[in-house]
């Protein structure tokens, strides 16, 4: 992530308070990791989309546990009048340990057909950077910095299991049911691991 001042000054102050009040919205998650994804071509909007989606399957599959992300996707013109390719800035996290190499990964392998130059090859690692998720860092507010533009758009994904006041559909269907179910067990597992991981004892 780059310096904050500059780039969280610059957003209008109108935009700049609701982009801070999502972010402490979403504040609260135990996010694991802060995620650029890039493209080495000029990416169509729909494409994109469907390569986070897969990427997220991927991850899911991976780890067998649902994986949870806030994303911006971005594509926003150059000083000299050039457009940046749509791309991703995402937050991560899961009820396991998100593995760094697994996001790097399969998103190089969903990106591979365009990767045909040999400098694309040698910077391939670039359209996956992935860093530690530090809450004192502004992660949520540069995730969602143009959040209000037209150019822009936003995406969540299963916050409703990790983000306390979430309320769910009013009709679940068994399909959510069966989630729900899941993440309570998942959730009472991982309890009971760091209960005896500190020597202390369930009532």
């Amino acid at each position: 992530m780059q310096g904050t001042d500059n780039w969280y000054m610059r957003i209008p102050w109108r935009d700049r308070n609701v982009v801070t009040a999502v972010a402490e919205w979403l504040r609260p998650v135990r996010w694991q990791w802060f995620v650029t994804l890039t493209f080495p071509w000029d990416v169509a909007y729909s494409t994109a989309d469907r390569k986070l989606r897969e990427l997220i399957n991927g991850l899911e599959r991976f780890h067998r546990a649902p994986i949870a992300y806030v994303a911006g996707k971005e594509s926003r013109s150059r000083h000299d009048g050039s457009r940046v390719p749509w791309h991703f800035h995402l937050l991560i996290t899961s009820r396991v340990a998100v593995s760094r190499e697994a996001i790097e990964a399969l998103w190089l392998g969903l990106i591979r057909v365009g990767l045909q130059s040999d400098a694309d090859i040698v910077r391939r690692s670039k359209h996956a950077k992935v860093e530690a998720y530090e809450s004192h860092r502004l992660g949520p507010e540069y995730c969602l910095k143009t959040m209000n533009e037209d150019t822009s758009d936003w995406y969540i994904h299963r916050l409703e299991e990790f983000l306390p006041g979430i309320v769910g559909p009013s009709r679940p269907n068994h399909r959510t049911v069966r989630r729900k179910k899941r993440a309570a067990a998942q959730s009472a597992v991982i309890a009971s691991q760091g209960d005896t991981a500190r020597g202390g004892r369930r009532c």
